[in-house]
């Protein structure tokens, strides 16, 4: 017998979920879910494998290099387990439920699985849950997802969040209204991302000459990140191009509506954050653990659909449940009870019903087997008897 089957060896980035880890991620999800749910939005659930032509597009790209491809036997067709939900659920809205009403809320819990571990997640087998609406195209949109993912993540316990709000098109939109070629843009839009003002502006200054005449909002832009009220005020004072400043302006529209509705809830901006926002196609954002700077879930504005179908605007947001856990108080379990073979299933029952855990002895035994089966209680005499 190979080692790998004795020890239940399994691939890199895949494991195990244990008790009672298993638990608080059942109750994570459904508490989330619930959350959701009671916000409108109902539950879909995508298969695990596609075909790849329904599975993957070309706005997806990035996912293309994390699929796992399988020929299915029955067709011969290559099939695709899912990287991601998201571009699912776009498929779902546009074909399964296309006559649906809009705006249509859609929620979703399962796992995924990818190719390549990254530097930040080591694990393989990832499980999201997620919202997204779809078919409106307007702030409040935008804002009432924000404000149901805060929801949710509260519901589950989790403490000290912040949401990141971005325009990963901003910089696109001042490419295009500055003449800067795509090659330029593809290189300063990585030294942004790094934070590296100096040497992105050292590429745009060598660009042309609407850009140097431009200086002072790239200079003023490349201080638009952090406090809200510190970056509302940066965009207020710049002159920036139509298509450009109607993107801030949608900015400070939902930054308003969420500081309105919920004035407790952390934001930061950053403007020209684009790592991982690619295909969106308007305001994006990230909600990160205030304790340890993890990436707990990611959203934004993009168009669902299939290539060369229809497709409409949507916003929605994807939560990571594996870091989301990982910083949540141990919860209380109940206590577990050790009940005699010869107790009847109604009185088990009743013990249930008060709250306890009940474990049944199959083969007599008392105290020893009660301890043996992780009990701490044990039911004798018609009470509990502590061990």
């Amino acid at each position: 017998m190979k080692n790998s089957v004795r020890s239940g060896l399994l691939p890199v980035g895949m494991t195990d979920t244990l008790p009672p880890f298993v638990e608080c991620e059942a109750e994570a999800v459904s508490s989330m879910m619930n959350v959701f749910r009671n916000n409108g939005y109902q539950r879909v659930s995508p298969p695990l494998l596609e075909y790849e032509e329904t599975l993957l597009s070309e706005k997806y790209g990035d996912l293309s290099e994390q699929t796992f491809r399988v020929t299915d036997a029955v067709s011969g067709k290559i099939m695709g387990v899912r990287a991601d939900m998201t571009p699912q659920i776009g498929r779902i809205a546009v074909t399964r439920l296309k006559r649906e009403p809009r705006p249509l809320r859609l929620a979703y819990a399962g796992q995924v699985v990818r190719m390549f571990p990254t530097q930040l997640n080591p694990s393989r087998q990832i499980l999201q849950v997620g919202a997204e609406l779809i078919g409106a195209d307007c702030a409040k949109a935008d804002a009432e997802i924000i404000l149901a993912a805060a929801e949710a993540l509260e519901r589950t316990g989790l403490p000290h969040f912040v949401f990141d709000l971005n325009l990963p098109t901003l910089f696109p939109a001042l490419c295009k209204a500055y003449d800067i070629d795509r090659e330029d843009g593809k290189k300063i839009g990585i030294l942004l991302n790094q934070k590296d003002f100096s040497a992105a502006w050292t590429v745009l200054n060598g660009t042309n000459k609407k850009v140097r005449e431009n200086k002072d909002v790239f200079l003023s832009l490349f201080q638009a990140f952090g406090n809200c009220e510190r970056v509302s005020d940066i965009l207020r004072s710049l002159s920036l191009p139509s298509e450009a400043a109607a993107e801030c302006r949608r900015l400070k529209e939902v930054v308003s509506l969420l500081q309105k509705e919920k004035p407790a809830l952390p934001l930061t901006v950053d403007v020209f954050e684009n790592r991982g926002f690619e295909y969106h196609s308007g305001i994006g954002f990230s909600v990160f653990s205030k304790q340890c700077g993890k990436e707990l879930g990611r959203g934004g504005r993009y168009f669902a659909g299939i290539d060369g179908e229809y497709s409409e605007p949507a916003v929605g947001i994807t939560l990571f449940l594996e870091d989301i856990l990982s910083l949540l108080e141990k919860r209380e379990e109940k206590e577990r009870v050790y009940v005699p073979f010869d107790v009847s299933f109604k009185e088990a029952a009743d013990l249930r019903a008060k709250g306890y855990v009940t474990v049944r002895g199959l083969n007599g035994g008392g105290r020893e087997e009660a301890l043996r089966q992780n009990c701490s209680c044990i039911y004798t005499g018609g009470r509990i008897v502590p061990l």
